[in-house]
């Protein structure tokens, strides 16, 4: 019975230290990672530490919010560094951006076509005026026209008659030296220096003169004073020669 109790304490003894032994290490086995967690703390802690501060980071695989300067996502351990998802853009906006789209372009073409319209009513207006001002200037031209015409014409024809009165004024003067031939063939006629009856005379200017040429200021003739009258009509006479001064209207 003795030594069977030896035995039993002894293998309760084993047993005990085999344990102990295990929870030791156990224990060794877990301190590792407090002593870790411990040592970031009093690193976070301390403000005068070179480590990066913590800062708030979302983890992009468990969306979890952390404050920390670690690398690493505390929840899952899944890397902050690692791939980030995408901005997602929803329908509803795209559609808004391109409803706003479509009116600045709608806004744009008015305005575009509102400065179109403006400018060619301007040139309808500037062409308007110029087709009324050169309107204006033909209008003023031809009644400029029509009076120097008027006037040219007012002239010309005071002239024509200033030079029918003139015409006229001379062959009075013509008629007056006829008369004063005739009378002087008849007085002759009577002195028994020339052979009557005298009948006419008539006198036609020589050298080329005529009494249309108002330029000249006298005029030549030859006169005849007609005593005889042939069946054929011709006629022949005593010839006279007398000068005219159409200036005073004189005759010799």
């Amino acid at each position: 019975m003795t030594v069977r109790s030896e035995s039993s304490v002894s293998a309760n003894a084993s047993d005990e230290a085999i344990a102990a032994s295990t929870e030791h290490e156990n224990l060794g086995s877990k301190s590792g990672p407090t002593s870790a967690l411990e040592t970031e703390i009093s690193v976070l802690s301390d403000p005068s530490s070179d480590s990066p501060q913590p800062l708030d980071k979302v983890c992009p695989k468990c969306s979890v919010r952390t404050r920390t300067a670690g690398a690493f996502c505390p929840q899952c351990g899944a890397p902050y560094a690692g791939h980030r998802r995408g901005f997602k853009v929803s329908r509803r906006v795209i559609l808004i951006i391109l409803a706003v789209l479509v009116v600045v372009g709608a806004a744009v073409g008015i305005l575009v076509s509102v400065q179109h319209t403006n400018q060619l009513n301007a040139e309808k207006a500037a062409a308007v005026q110029a087709a009324d001002v050169a309107r204006k200037r033909e209008a003023d031209a031809a009644k400029t026209a029509a009076d120097a015409a008027a006037s040219a014409d007012a002239a010309a024809a005071a002239k024509a008659t200033k030079d029918d009165a003139e015409r006229a004024v001379r062959a009075i003067i013509v008629k007056a030296l006829e008369g004063s031939v005739l009378k002087d063939a008849k007085s002759r006629v009577t002195d028994g220096t020339l052979m009557g009856p005298i009948s006419s005379a008539s006198c036609t200017p020589v050298g080329g003169g005529s009494t249309d040429d108002l330029t000249a200021i006298t005029g030549t003739f030859e006169c005849i004073a007609v005593n005889k009258t042939d069946a054929d009509g011709s006629s022949s006479g005593y010839r006279f020669s007398g000068t005219a001064n159409w200036n005073d209207g004189s005759y010799s």
